[in-house]
């Protein structure tokens, strides 16, 4: 009986076979990888939400306003309070400095008060109450850690910086700026952490054609320098989770998000003499010449015409 021979493999058919599938491996890892981004995005919006769920419950037991640790409100039109993150220097607007000391607000019978504080104290209101999650604070897609501190009720601010992924509307400022029931259900009360804590500050007018600035006619690829990092890195952001004060929370490409397009990372401007640019563009919290509140000066002298419609989205 003769025996059947079977032909093998080639060295060159086995060098095809490899090659044709490092191809299809190359095709397929950026849909894969995009795939987990997508995946990441839609945790990072349900803790987003989740934040909107938890204040809006807050509120119901604190007279309909949103958290925020106590201040000292004389302080807003004489200076500002300090919550504005320095790349230099000693600044208690630091997320973590002081972490350990409480805040506080002046009374009928004093003029002290807390005059400088981080704003995201005011999500650890929601941390020591247990009403919430250090791991909820932690967009799946940016680069931050878990906070680990073990005796929660005996800080009043997260660690630093790196362990906390959300801004929340700058509640340091006059009764209508802050986050309450009842505002606008477009305004924007928290996203994920803007571009200007520590940041390589960009330039408008640099971002433009021949000086111009960008605008709402722009792609989205030139607003990246001005959005989150947590969703493609420093300079190169593709949108952010923005909670809305309806307790929605969506994906927006571009942080010119808010009422009327008002961009909720800078603060509301009368120096820009582009008609709608004041909202669009306005000022980052460091180019300010004191510690802004939403609002301050927004279109005049009249802190509160604008103020309930700026959104100011810190750190």
């Amino acid at each position: 009986m003769v025996k059947k021979r079977f032909k093998g493999f080639t060295l060159i058919e086995l060098l095809v076979v490899i090659a044709i599938i490092a191809l299809l491996i190359s095709i397929l890892l950026p849909s894969l990888s995009r795939a987990r981004e997508l995946s990441k995005r839609l945790v990072c919006a349900a803790n987003v939400k989740g934040i909107g769920t938890t204040g809006k419950i807050y509120s119901n037991e604190n007279q309909e306003k949103w958290m925020a640790p106590p201040f000292k409100r004389a302080k807003i039109d004489n200076g500002g309070i300090d919550y504005v993150s320095e790349q230099s220097g000693f600044d208690r607007g630091d997320v973590g400095d002081e972490r350990w000391i409480i805040t506080t607000s002046e009374t009928p019978t004093t003029v002290t008060g807390s005059e400088a504080m981080s704003v995201t104290r005011a999500y650890w209101m929601l941390v020591r109450s247990g009403d919430i999650t250090v791991k909820q604070f932690i967009c799946p897609s940016a680069g931050d850690t878990d906070d680990e501190t073990e005796n929660l009720d005996l800080y009043y601010d997260f660690t630093g910086y790196d362990n906390i992924s959300y801004g929340y509307q700058v509640p340091f400022g006059p009764r209508d700026t802050q986050p309450r029931e009842g505002m606008d259900n477009r305004q924007i009360v928290a996203a994920d952490k803007g571009p200007f804590y520590n940041p390589i500050t960009p330039n408008w007018n640099a971002a433009g054609i021949a000086g111009r600035p960008i605008d709402l006619d722009s792609p989205p690829k030139n607003w990246r320098s001005f959005n989150s990092a947590n969703h493609g890195g420093s300079a190169n952001g593709e949108g952010q989770n923005a909670l809305f004060a309806d307790g929605h929370a969506n994906f927006v490409r571009i942080p010119a998000s808010g009422i009327d397009n008002d961009n909720i990372y800078t603060l509301m401007t009368d120096e820009w003499d582009i008609t709608g640019y004041n909202r669009l563009h306005g000022d980052t919290p460091q180019e300010a010449p004191e510690p802004p509140y939403p609002g301050q000066n927004a279109f005049g002298t009249n802190a509160s015409a604008y103020s309930s419609t700026d959104s100011l989205i810190y750190p």
